[in-house]
């Protein structure tokens, strides 16, 4: 039996140029930029194919919540 399905995978840790505000937990300060891309999957663990290209975006250091960037 073969599982398959798709995940978003992330990557990067560098810290953002300048403020942003969390709209769900209320950081404010410099937030990560991380980039990142959908793959399809084995047993939703394993990356086996690509399904998109690379999306960047920011993410908030107090509950992780990525926003477009």
């Amino acid at each position: 039996m073969l599982i398959i399905g798709t995940r978003f995978f992330a990557w990067g840790s560098d810290k953002e140029d300048g403020q942003h505000h969390c709209s769900r937990c209320g950081f404010q300060g410099a937030f990560i930029k991380k980039s990142g891309m959908r793959f399809l999957t084995v047993f939703f663990v394993i990356p086996v194919c690509p399904l998109s290209g690379v999306r960047h975006m920011i993410e908030c250091p107090g509950c992780k919540t990525r926003y477009e960037g």
